[in-house]
């Protein structure tokens, strides 16, 4: 992996030793039955262990709704990435990306051209691959919003080898292009980058307090009791740190794929006991960017900000991105960004360098 290249540059520039995860197959069920498995069926169950983030068997199954317009914006992003990032057909970016496009990514400037520039560096290839690389986990729509959810492949901190962890990126979709992105790197901002006014990077907004409601309302029933879920847990669990209230929202059997935690009930109500007990809010702390469901899954996105280390007394904002697997009305799956202590993710000053060429 590049160290002068951020981690969402390098997924998509390092297609070459990008490999797929072990593929299993099999099929857990979903809302209603009637749609294909959004997520691969998670690897033997092992208490007290985190389980490897594994790709989806098929990819082509992802793009599956039975929404006309979901699918086609599930495409959408499929073609683009396999398109432009994957074989650097940077013309077609004109047809699938919008000229205004909205880039929330904190260390990149906004607009189709700047993305152009960005993935500019990716040798073009006469055939398009038929599949996206990285290899997805799931792709989920809603509204408006497309959540790619892809295996990342990380060195262990001592040299051994590598384990795995989960990336996101979120899009958003207007008049058939995408139109504005966000996702969980927290690389700062160059010193020389231009100001959200000016191009730059535009910051991360979200709803606050109960406001928060509204993000959890969907069109199917099933959908939006798997949000309130995932948001009374958020609520509860994270904010509050109440491990006494694992069995209440957690599966016997639930698997955690974040590498710095455990598997199983026991190894969650752990973790959650090293957060200092406080009262249960009643939204949210942090702003909430956007709450995705489809199927079993959920993908809550979290506005963070984070002091800028080239600017003192300054800060910038990104996103967390969450994703929980529901069934029987508890969580029984769990994805996020987190790496191990002492992960070498990049070299913050060879990156701002590298921007400035």
């Amino acid at each position: 992996m590049a160290p002068a290249v951020s981690l969402a540059i390098t997924l998509a520039v390092s297609l070459t030793a990008c490999q797929s995860a072990n593929e299993p197959t099999g099929a857990s069920p979903q809302v209603g039955g009637s749609t294909p498995a959004l997520t691969p069926p998670p690897g033997p169950f092992v208490p007290g262990d985190a389980a490897p983030v594994i790709a989806h068997p098929d990819q082509l199954a992802l793009l599956h709704n039975d929404d006309p317009e979901l699918a086609a914006n599930k495409r959408l992003l499929f073609d683009m990435w396999r398109t432009v990032l994957n074989a650097g057909h940077l013309e077609v970016a004109d047809a699938l990306v919008a000229d205004d496009y909205i880039q929330h990514s904190p260390f990149q400037r906004s607009g189709r051209q700047a993305l152009k520039d960005v993935f500019s560096v990716i040798p073009r290839r006469d055939e398009i691959p038929a599949e996206m690389r990285p290899a997805p986990v799931t792709i989920l729509a809603e509204d408006d919003l497309v959540v790619f959810v892809a295996v990342e492949e990380m060195d262990e901190p001592d040299g051994s080898g590598s384990y795995t962890t989960t990336h996101f990126n979120l899009f958003r979709i207007a008049n058939g292009q995408l139109s504005e992105h966000w996702h969980p790197d927290q690389t700062p901002p160059c010193p020389d980058l231009p100001s959200a006014a000016n191009g730059g990077p535009q910051p991360v907004t979200g709803t606050a307090g109960t406001a928060q409601y509204a993000l959890l309302a969907a069109e199917l029933p099933a959908l939006a009791r798997n949000k309130r879920l995932v948001f009374d847990a958020w609520r509860q669990l994270y904010d509050a740190g109440r491990e006494e209230l694992v069995d209440l929202y957690l599966s016997e059997d639930y698997v955690e794929h974040n590498p710095t935690a455990a598997s199983g009930r026991a190894g969650a109500r752990a973790w959650f006991a090293r957060l200092e007990d406080r009262p249960i809010p009643t939204a949210i702390g942090s702003d909430l960017v956007a709450m995705i469901a489809e199927g079993d899954l959920v993908v809550q996105v979290l506005k963070i900000e984070l002091p800028n280390p080239y600017q003192p007394g300054d800060s910038y904002t990104t996103t967390r991105m969450d994703m929980f697997r529901i069934a029987d009305g508890r969580i029984a799956e769990h994805w996020d960004a987190s790496v191990k202590p002492g992960t070498v993710v990049e070299e913050l000053g060879a990156a701002c360098a590298e921007s400035a060429e």
